[in-house]
């Protein structure tokens, strides 16, 4: 009962809302460009062109036929009958018609309840507990709704090219007087930024002085 009434009917229903709302409501054209934005490419035409004609034309013929199969054939159940030794198919009662559509109806319930929650502005999720996160062109952009932050969770938000650099002037690994020159490279030998020292101007030492 649960398969087909509550995990068959609705998923369908669910699916085929989903592809009218970013084909035709949301717009086909601005969900494309919302993914060449985040994948960095366009996606081929043939989504395109799926997603807007042919995939709705296509659910829509499988839900129609999905509920004309349900007129026809009156929900019921397999079961065994002992006295004729075969398997028949029995009607359920009238409660198990009334689990039935409740099934149906509470697997599809959220959608208008959501629905009218979101257009009539019935719940205010304007907290102070909650961040809201937008994608604008390629980049996410967390709003917070306190605006007052710890300083140091701003720090452990910056990313390692915005940290400053260390004063290497003041730092503890000072050149000695006698000791030799080091020249700083900024570029690894694997192409990547970083801070490499090339030993330059120092005698010939075995390795294991080094």
């Amino acid at each position: 009962m649960f398969d087909d009434y509550s995990a068959t009917l609705p998923l369908l229903v669910v699916v085929i809302l989903e592809n009218i709302t970013i084909s035709w409501i949301y717009g086909i054209d601005k969900f494309m460009d919302d993914l060449r934005d985040m994948l960095g490419f366009t996606p081929l035409k043939y989504y395109y062109y799926m997603w807007k004609y042919i995939s709705p034309i296509l659910l829509s013929i499988l839900f129609i036929a999905s509920v004309v199969q349900m007129g026809f054939t009156p929900p019921g159940y397999y079961a065994w009958i002992a006295e004729k030794a075969t398997e028949e198919r029995l009607s359920y009662p009238t409660w198990g018609l009334v689990v039935c559509v409740s099934l149906i109806a509470v697997a599809l319930l959220p959608v208008p309840l959501v629905f009218i929650v979101r257009f009539f502005n019935l719940i205010d999720d304007n907290t102070g507990s909650l961040a809201s996160v937008s994608y604008k062109r390629g980049r996410i952009i967390k709003e917070l709704s306190n605006p007052e932050e710890d300083d140091a969770s701003l720090i452990h938000e910056k990313i390692q090219s915005e940290m400053p650099s260390p004063n290497i002037g003041n730092s503890i690994y000072r050149k000695q007087s006698g000791s030799p020159t080091l020249k700083v490279d900024c570029t690894a030998p694997n192409g990547r930024y970083g801070i490499g020292y090339l030993m330059a101007d120092m005698p010939d030492m075995p390795e294991s002085d080094l």
